[in-house]
């Protein structure tokens, strides 16, 4: 039998109160065979540049984001959260304000961090070691392109080791360099411009891995969020909701499907992932750490495809967080999501010996566009369902005739790309496992962390919570 990603239906069939007491009552053996709780590290990759129409908006929604996050530190089912933040100002330089508005939020949200932040006022050595980093923020608000994070990484020599000078914009360089700055068994990236987000859909994404781990089991390593997402447009009509998931309606899930068929030991799997490029997910820290991270669009795709092929297809499971609203992108950032993804997926076949013809490139290309066209008259029976489980369904939109212009773009860029190969390099970001073996991983673990510790004791100054 093809192995298949598992759909573990609806985020409602998971109980809070159930879910929060395995949690606090599961255990695993550390290093030393002597058993502790099991760790839950939440990190949220954000990018809000001074100058975005949508910069109040998207705020707004992180602040909703954090609030919601943090109920789930005072409960106790997680143990911390980082924000990595890639803003930059008109100047394309690095803006924390952004993390001054997380420091404010995490004060205004957490009972637990505003102890922590009262303890630096009353303690003078407490605030001393938080100045230096040596103080655990149970919240941590980092900067992408903070200089004092990118000095640890060449104390280690890591510009020797992958070429880079500095750490690269980009998602996927955000998610690296968050991962060794977490200390959770499991940990689950959720993006930040979820409107409707509620600690429910985290606790569904996470409470699977919690199952896996405390039976000692090793079925599901990675909880995928699906669901159908209604963007917040500010094209016309203005600031309302249209049929969202473009790229990954239009261009990913019908792709995936052929690229499954025609190459079915290099992609298995993806023709039973309801929405591959999800960007909320969870997974052991194991199986992060082995994986290497390109730093683009492509990210999503690449993690999904690496952990399916060294582990299996059955150890990912996906759950159904219903509808998403969302902001959505302009039209230029989702052509350079389709150029960066078939980028990804020319990178694989190149990496797995396949050469491609290109009779066989064309092959691939007109059964995309095949399948793409049967799958659009499904779209307006799924919008009206829509349509019946929301209420707001005045400000909520769809046209088949825009998803047609719009496919015929896509399709446009994919096969222009997937043809003619015009931007064959990709950086990638080696897997810490495999760092690991020339570099004290520990060490730079321990190192990132201060500095994230460091980063968010400044932000609390500028907040002037301290």
């Amino acid at each position: 039998m093809v192995p298949k990603v598992a759909y573990l239906g609806s985020y409602k069939n998971f109980d809070l109160e159930k879910c929060l007491d395995r949690k606090l009552n599961s255990f695993i053996r550390d290093e030393a065979d002597l058993q502790r709780p099991i760790v839950i590290s939440f990190v949220i990759p954000t990018k809000i540049d001074v100058g975005k129409k949508t910069r109040e908006l998207e705020l707004d929604v992180l602040k909703r984001i954090l609030s919601e996050c943090s109920k789930l530190i005072d409960l106790g089912y997680v143990d911390e959260i980082v924000v990595i933040d890639g803003s930059l100002d008109q100047s394309g330089r690095p803006d924390f304000s952004i993390l001054i508005k997380v420091v404010e939020t995490a004060y205004e949200e957490l009972d637990l961090f505003r102890r922590q932040v009262g303890l630096l006022r009353e303690n003078r050595a407490e605030a001393m070691n938080a100045k230096r980093g040596f103080f655990d923020f149970i919240v941590r608000a980092v900067h992408q392109f903070d200089e004092n994070l990118f000095h640890v990484l060449e104390k280690f020599e890591f510009p020797k080791k992958t070429g880079l000078d500095a750490i690269p914009p980009g998602k996927g360089a955000a998610l690296w360099l968050a991962l060794p700055m977490t200390e959770g068994d499991i940990v689950c990236f959720l993006d930040s411009d979820i409107m409707n987000f509620t600690r429910e859909f985290a606790v569904s994404l996470c409470h699977p891995v919690v199952e896996d781990l405390r039976k000692k089991k090793q079925n599901v390593a990675m909880t995928k969020a699906c669901y159908k997402r209604l963007t917040m447009t500010y094209e016309f009509p203005y600031r309302s909701y249209t049929f969202g998931g473009r790229v990954t309606r239009l261009f990913a899930i019908p792709l995936l499907k052929v690229l499954t068929k025609e190459f079915p030991e290099i992609f298995r799997g993806f023709d039973s992932v309801r929405y591959p490029l999800a960007g909320e997910f969870a997974a052991r820290r194991e199986l992060l750490e082995s994986i290497f991270f390109p730093i683009d669009y492509s990210i999503e795709f690449s993690i999904l495809n690496q952990s399916m092929r060294r582990l299996s297809p059955s150890a990912i499971a996906q759950v159904d967080l219903d509808v998403f609203f969302h902001i959505g992108q302009s039209v230029r950032g989702l052509d350079t999501m389709i150029a960066q993804i078939t980028n990804r997926i020319l990178r694989t076949l190149e990496r797995e010996g396949i050469e491609l013809s290109k009779e066989k490139r064309e092959q691939v290309i007109s059964r995309y566009r095949k399948e793409a066209i049967a799958m659009l008259p499904k779209y307006l029976e799924t919008f009206s369902k829509l349509q019946n489980q929301v209420a707001m369904n005045e400000r909520i939109h769809y046209s088949k005739e825009i998803d047609i212009r719009r496919f015929e773009r896509f399709y446009r860029q994919f096969r222009t790309n997937f043809l003619h190969d015009p931007n064959p390099q990709q950086l990638i970001l080696p897997s810490w496992r495999e760092l690991s073996s020339s570099v004290n991983y520990f060490a730079v673990s321990s190192l990132l962390r201060r500095r994230g510790n460091q980063s968010t004791h400044a932000r609390l100054c500028r907040a002037g919570l301290l």
